[in-house]
């Protein structure tokens, strides 16, 4: 898997891209974490953390996603490629 280091405004299209669960990596208060792609918003994107999907014993979609600024991603998966905020 290649690894794209690129500016926000890129990682924002690509994650513009993406599709439901697609994978990203989210930081938010100091702590990083990954998570899929539930819904992508105008103005932000709804995930669930990797951590909450291992430990659902439920139903597939009936999780309820938190959602994160675009500005919160640090690194997205999309088609094989791997791009990251330089």
């Amino acid at each position: 898997m290649a690894v794209k280091q690129v500016e926000k405004k890129e990682l924002r299209a690509q994650v513009g891209r993406c599709m439901f669960g697609e994978r990203v990596v989210v930081e938010r208060e100091g702590k990083r974490f990954s998570a899929r792609i539930q819904h992508i918003g105008v103005t932000g994107v709804k995930v669930v953390p990797e951590t909450m999907l291992m430990e659902h014993e439920g139903e597939p979609g009936d999780i309820n996603g938190v959602t994160v600024s675009y500005d919160d991603i640090r690194e997205v998966e999309v088609d094989g490629t791997t791009y990251r905020l330089a």
